[in-house]
């Protein structure tokens, strides 16, 4: 009879049509069912893995596309062969499904499922999507039981290999100390027994890390490069009930410091991919550790000339706090006479006209020279000097991008510009704002994974333009973010981060936008989920031909009020400027009440009801601060106006005010335009929040 149903097939196919049916239990070809005739041939020209079990004694048959599968060892003897004796290792997990499709006609589905299978010489691990189905024979019983499977190890074990070198990474980033860094690498490494059933890691001055066995002694010390060696003696270990025969081991990180041992896994292939796998564990650990190592020098070398180091910081924090208390003290004599001068015009005093421009050049010479003294630390360190220019900001962030596009293209990310042409000039020096500019976007290049969105936007808020660098990338602890700008400070690192620099990037651009007059500042909603990095730089002003320049122009005092009458509390403890300021402020039209500190300012308060409150920061019995919080707690149904005054001037003293509610910061000496101007504004705060 033609056997045309055993047909084509491939190499199976010649099996089958080669096998003497007649031995087995299904008897010769020719007379088997239709039903087994067809799902047969269906089956041997299929090119999707499939097997067949068919009869009481499941007598097997499948495909090329399923030969794969069996490794070394099964073929082609499985051909024709009952499955429980061709399936012994793993029956006791098919037979209970292959019992439900034979007797009852279920179904079932099964997605990346483990079944481990005896192939190459080796109980294997190996995972499975797969479905069992019946197949009817001519009396509408169940005959057979259809396998329609995919092998899908390759993908599972990549994936929890994937997931592991991720989390290994995320967790040794955040150590620098080399105890807590062995005992977090020992956690991760203890998640992992499939892959790695035991392993140990050597350093020097450090004990051996040792996870998964009991003890390393019975690992031996291997040196050079890192390969496959056969271990003396097996080791019980792992999830499996088969020994460790043999280790990953070498040496890592420059020559031998760090050595490691990792076992493998009796049921895997040691092939490139474990080999890899394996090697990037052994960089990550070995890489974090002589990570800790340098900085555990460096701190042995910063202790041996740990007198040295403390005598110079002592200094450095006494000439800072000099420098700042001198400011200080310098300006606050200057306020008065700049403001007695003002006066002294004002009243039309004629003849001491040269005189008092005498005064009023050197006294304001002297505010210079002040103000260089105060910038002479930085100015030493930076060594920047600027050449500012008129400049679209969409200049800038052209010239950025041009700078960073190597690494954007290399890394496949999308860039997205909303960043307008016209309307967002500023006063820089191109190349430094450029290199600020390209800094955030090669930092948010790094720390984005592979074919990420990146975007710049930036837009004029009141007298600021806000410059954002957007990512999806890695994002940032929030334990960190207070630290982002300082000098050598590292974020997390990740393998395809093995370029990072040093940690100046981000304290460079915190320089160089401050030597501008902004800020830069960073914002992440933690690990995993982007960040952004703002910069805030002042919008140019507009050209002379178009506005009249503030200081060309004179404070003109008469007896008539330039302003709307306003009641102003003026609070400091210098009878001389506090004279001055309220002679100043009567004279152009506003009621002025002074206290000299904090505890009559409140009295005062209670029955005037100040629309302004002028304070000195620096007040006897409780600061500016707090008598700021008081009067607005006093005059809560309408809280005055609060302006600043101090010889403190830097970003973070007006950062500090405008934390404490304070509108406006104005630093000694004030002029009699900025104060007036000040106290007669819209009532919006100036000074932007830290």
């Amino acid at each position: 009879m033609t056997r045309h149903f055993l047909s084509g097939g491939g190499i199976c196919g010649q099996v089958a049509r080669d096998t003497d049916w007649s031995l087995t239990p299904l008897g010769p070809a020719e007379s088997w069912p239709q039903s087994l005739k067809t799902t047969v041939s269906i089956l041997l020209n299929s090119r999707h893995p499939m097997f067949l079990w068919w009869g009481p004694e499941l007598v097997q048959l499948y495909n090329d596309a399923y030969m794969p599968s069996f490794g070394v060892g099964k073929h082609p003897a499985a051909m024709g062969q009952p499955g429980r004796l061709c399936w012994q290792e793993i029956w006791p997990i098919i037979s209970p499904q292959i019992e439900d499709v034979m007797q009852r006609g279920k179904a079932s589905w099964n997605e990346d499922h483990l079944v481990p299978i005896f192939r190459n010489g080796r109980i294997e691990e190996v995972y499975w999507t797969y479905g069992y189905s019946p197949v009817l024979d001519e009396s509408g019983a169940v005959g057979g039981t259809l396998v329609v499977c995919t092998e899908t190890t390759g993908r599972v074990v990549a994936a929890r290999r994937l997931a592991f070198t991720r989390a290994l990474a995320l967790a040794l980033a955040d150590q620098d100390d080399a105890g807590k860094l062995r005992h977090v690498a020992a956690e991760r490494l203890a998640s992992i027994p499939e892959d790695v059933p035991f392993s140990v890691v050597r350093a020097p001055n450090l004990p051996p890390l040792v996870v998964g066995i009991e003890s390393g002694s019975a690992i031996p010390s291997y040196e050079g490069p890192a390969r496959e060696r056969a271990l003396p003696q097996p080791i019980q270990a792992g999830p499996w009930p088969e020994p460790v025969t043999a280790v990953f081991a070498g040496s890592f990180q420059g020559g031998g410091e760090t050595e490691v041992s990792f076992g493998l896994s009796p049921r895997l292939i040691f092939d490139d991919d474990y080999r890899n796998f394996l090697w990037q564990i052994a960089e990550l650990i070995a890489t974090a550790e002589a990570r800790v190592r340098a900085r555990q020098t460096l701190e042995q070398a910063h202790r041996e000339r740990g007198e040295l180091l403390q005598a110079a910081q002592s200094a450095a924090r006494a000439k800072d706090e000099f420098l700042a208390m001198l400011g200080h003290e310098l300006r606050n004599p200057l306020a008065p006479i700049l403001t007695a001068l003002q006066l002294m015009k004002a009243k039309g005093i004629e003849q001491t006209a040269r005189e008092q421009a005498i005064i009023e050049r050197q006294a304001t010479h002297l505010v210079h020279l002040v103000d260089d003294l105060l910038d002479v630390s930085r100015v030493a360190e930076g060594k920047i000097q600027l050449k500012k220019q008129r400049i679209p900001l969409s200049q800038i962030v052209a010239r950025a991008v041009e700078v960073a596009s190597p690494l954007l293209e290399s890394k496949g990310h999308s860039l997205e510009l909303t960043v307008p042409r016209v309307g967002l000039d500023v006063d820089a020096d191109l190349v430094r704002l450029t290199q600020a500019v390209a800094n955030l976007l090669t930092n948010a290049a790094r720390y984005t994974p592979a074919g990420g969105k990146i975007s710049i936007v930036a837009e004029r808020e009141s007298d600021w333009i806000a410059l954002r660098v957007v990512d999806n990338g890695s994002g940032i602890a929030e334990s960190q973010l207070p630290h982002l700008f300082e000098a050598f400070f590292q974020g997390h690192r990740h393998r395809d981060r093995a370029e990072g620099g040093l940690g100046l990037g981000l304290a460079l651009v915190k320089s160089l936008v401050e030597l501008h007059g902004g800020q830069a500042m960073a914002h992440s909603e933690g690990l995993g989920k982007g960040s952004m990095f703002e910069l805030r730089l002042p919008a140019a002003v507009l050209s002379a031909d178009r506005v009249e320049s503030i200081d060309d122009r004179e404070l003109e005092l008469t007896s008539q009020p330039t302003f709307p009458a306003s009641r102003v509390l003026l609070v400091d403890d210098n009878a001389d400027i506090a004279e001055l300021f309220s002679a100043l402020l009567r004279a152009v039209g506003f009621e002025v009440e002074t206290a000299s500190d904090g505890p009559s300012a409140l009295e005062i308060a209670s029955k005037f009801r100040p629309a302004v409150a002028v304070l000195d920061i620096g007040l006897p019995v409780m600061d500016g601060y707090e008598l700021a919080q008081r009067l607005r707690e006093l005059l809560a149904d309408a809280p005055p106006r609060l302006i600043a005054v101090s010889g403190y001037g830097q970003q973070e003293d007006k950062a500090h005010s405008a934390r404490a509610g304070f509108h406006q910061h104005l630093v000694k000496p004030v002029d009699a335009r900025s104060l007036v101007d000040a106290i007669g504004g819209p009532n919006e705060a100036t000074a932007q929040p830290q």
